[in-house]
């Protein structure tokens, strides 16, 4: 933890952050799964609404995917750029993800239907911002990391507000629910060569949602 002071050092009510979660051995096997969809479906860069480029590399599985172009932000139910449907949600992710719902006080109903994969590399950032292409936003979002430190920004209901920062490393699991659902967040810094995953260079999202 880095500096809470927008919330009186404390974690905004609804983010609950999983520090360690996921054993190494665990962290492999995700690894070892975002490669299949990779293989399926590789990272790419896209653009944003305005022409700009992400400085992250995206790809998606599951029922929907997350995507950006000209037309904006939204889901889709298959990849734009080759016409072929998402690849399956792996049924390690769903484990993780119910393993997550046992360990955290919120309703344990949420079944993903979409999980963003972001790839970062070192100059990687990603700007505040809210998620809000989702159909029902009261839904939780579950995000595990894996690869490099990152400093995540978690700021207000205003882009205004200037963010606290929380560590994420490796194995961490974090969840925006209730309150902490619509707040603006990001990703500030990636701290090079800190993985405990020896092949893996940079960090990876895992960002699970109930879009549809």
């Amino acid at each position: 933890m880095v500096n809470l002071e927008l919330f009186r050092n404390k974690l905004p009510s609804g983010l609950i952050h999983l520090n360690d979660f996921l054993d190494l051995k665990f962290q492999k096997q995700v690894l070892t799964e975002i490669d299949k969809i990779t293989t399926i479906c590789p990272l790419r860069r896209i653009k944003t609404k305005n022409g700009g480029n992400f400085s992250t590399q995206i790809t998606n599985c599951g029922k929907l995917g997350w995507w950006s172009d000209h037309k904006g932000y939204r889901y889709t139910d298959c990849d734009p750029t080759t016409g072929l449907t998402w690849p399956k949600m792996p049924d390690l992710f769903i484990e993780i993800i119910h393993r997550t719902l046992k360990n955290i006080p919120i309703e344990k109903t949420f079944i993903p239907d979409a999980c963003l994969i972001n790839y970062y590399s070192k100059d990687s950032k990603m700007g505040l911002h809210q998620d809000k292409d989702e159909k029902d936003l009261t839904q939780p979002i579950i995000t595990i990391s894996l690869g490099d430190r990152a400093d995540f920004m978690i700021g207000g209901n205003k882009r205004s507000q200037k963010p606290a920062l929380l560590n994420l490393d490796s194995g961490d699991v974090l969840v925006m629910s209730k309150d902490a659902r619509p707040l603006f967040h990001g990703i500030k810094r990636i701290y090079e060569e800190t993985s405990p995953i020896k092949k893996l260079i940079g960090r990876f999202s895992l960002t699970f949602r109930k879009a549809g």
